[in-house]
């Protein structure tokens, strides 16, 4: 209950990194980002135990359109970047107006965004499914979930949007606390729609609907009545075009290659399926254990950005600088760590999920190939971090891409014709370890430490 009181009472509370050293700053931002992103995966692993009870193929659904749901939410990353790091510079230079301002004017791009996106995945789902050589009843289950899922999508972008604009301002300790009831509305409504009622995939689709429009809801009532000193105005949703056009030269970057990113994924996803449903299962285990492996990267990673975003706004390109480095060091030996007690024990997390022989011994090599390279690629959320924090997001998009297509494409493409289903695990680790030394090249010789808002 203690627990509950204080984080109540930190609602209000904004960072202020301007007067604390680099590390603590990095770490009150960064710690409910790391238990927000844990609550995610909660979220995430129950749907995924109570499908798992349903059998092989309803626990594959949800993996299957991952990638495709993915896809659409990608569309939205780029402008919730776009809204953090110009919020993050505008409350750098101490102009909190234009930081409100802009956060109302992003709201009102991506409304436009998510309505177009929902309409057009609902109508080509079928389509998508078929690209990617999902089949039979696998089919079946994959669509149902699918197109519940294709609703919940505006929610879905507004969540993390009102996420990225709290950030930017400084307080990552609201997410977490709207996250604490996400999950729980969730954890009730899943064995009610699925077992209860007998939806099944269907149920977990519509928990996920009904307990992110809660969650948005609460956002909305939070921003508008200034519970958290951060607020917007009405006045300040009347479209400026001007102040559009930058959100789109800082959005629209991010969102082609995060949506070019989730087509890869999804076409790596092909390969997978060809392998059947114990390889998909593993897969789909592995994704999800990997993020709850990476979520402390992923939390330096927004804690990085939002502190970059404000050092360059307040023109102390040196602090930033100072802040990619310490947050890189830090996240590389935690995550070693937590890799090295993966590779131990990994095993044990697949049969949690499926007690099937095959996908344990799929699982017990899975995680002793991957868990090592993990430490990489939780160093390169860091560097990305600062990039799209700062608001250069053709540069994250580039060595994303280059990272993605030049690298783990081809090398899924060429080792599954050599080693079969072994050949994706050995292109992941390839691939992790490109992906860092690919994004500090992109932060050596980029200009992320330049301001991309300007005065009004």
């Amino acid at each position: 209950m203690n627990f509950f009181k204080t984080l109540s009472g930190r609602m209000n509370q904004k960072v202020d990194i301007f007067h604390l050293p680099i590390y603590k700053g990095l770490f009150m931002l960064a710690w409910p980002i790391v238990l927000t992103n844990l609550l995610q995966t909660l979220y995430n692993l129950t749907d995924a135990y109570f499908l798992g009870k349903l059998g092989t193929v309803e626990f594959s659904a949800p993996t299957v359109t991952f990638s495709i749901v993915f896809i659409l939410i990608s569309l939205a990353t780029g402008f919730s970047h776009a809204a953090t790091s110009m919020i993050a510079q505008y409350i750098g230079m101490k102009n909190k107006k234009m930081a409100e301002k802009s956060a109302a004017q992003v709201m009102l791009t991506l409304l436009v965004l998510s309505v177009f996106v929902m309409t057009l995945g609902y109508y080509f789902a079928p389509s998508i499914l078929k690209l990617i050589n999902v089949e039979g009843e696998l089919f079946d289950k994959s669509l149902s979930y699918l197109r519940v899922m294709i609703f919940a999508i505006p929610f879905m972008f507004f969540s993390e949007l009102f996420s990225s604009i709290f950030r930017g301002w400084g307080n990552s300790v609201i997410t977490l606390q709207i996250m604490f009831l996400t999950v729980g509305l969730n954890i009730a409504l899943d064995p009610l729609f699925i077992f209860a009622l007998g939806l099944g995939v269907e149920g977990a689709a519509l928990a996920t609907l009904i307990a992110r429009g809660v969650s948005v809801v609460y956002f909305l009532y939070v921003l508008l009545k200034n519970r958290t000193g951060f607020t917007v105005h009405l006045k300040d949703f009347k479209p400026d075009f001007r102040m559009i056009r930058k959100i789109l030269s800082i959005g629209l970057p991010g969102s082609i290659g995060q949506s070019v990113t989730a087509v890869g994924f999804t076409f790596i996803m092909g390969v997978v399926t060809q392998f059947g449903a114990a390889v998909i299962s593993i897969y789909g285990i592995g994704n999800r254990v990997l993020s709850m492996v990476t979520m402390f990267a992923v939390g330096m990673s927004l804690a990085t950005a939002t502190m970059a975003g404000q050092f360059v706004g307040a023109d102390k390109p040196e602090k930033a600088e100072e802040t990619v480095r310490k947050s890189a060091i830090i996240t590389f030996l935690v995550v070693l760590v937590i890799s090295t007690l993966l590779f131990f024990f990994g095993q044990y997390v697949t049969k949690f999920f499926i007690n099937d022989p095959e996908v344990i011994d799929l699982g017990y090599l899975y995680f002793r190939l991957v868990a090592f390279s993990l430490p990489f690629f939780a160093t390169m959320s860091v560097f990305q971090g600062a990039l799209r924090g700062t608001g250069h997001t053709t540069l994250a998009t580039t060595a994303d891409m280059l990272r993605l297509w030049a690298v783990r494409i081809p090398l899924v493409m060429w080792f599954s014709e050599l080693f079969g289903f072994y050949g994706i695990f050995y292109a992941m680790i390839i691939s992790n370890i490109s992906a860092m030394i690919i994004a500090y090249v992109f932060l050596k010789i980029g200009n992320w430490k330049e301001r991309v808002v300007e005065e009004y």
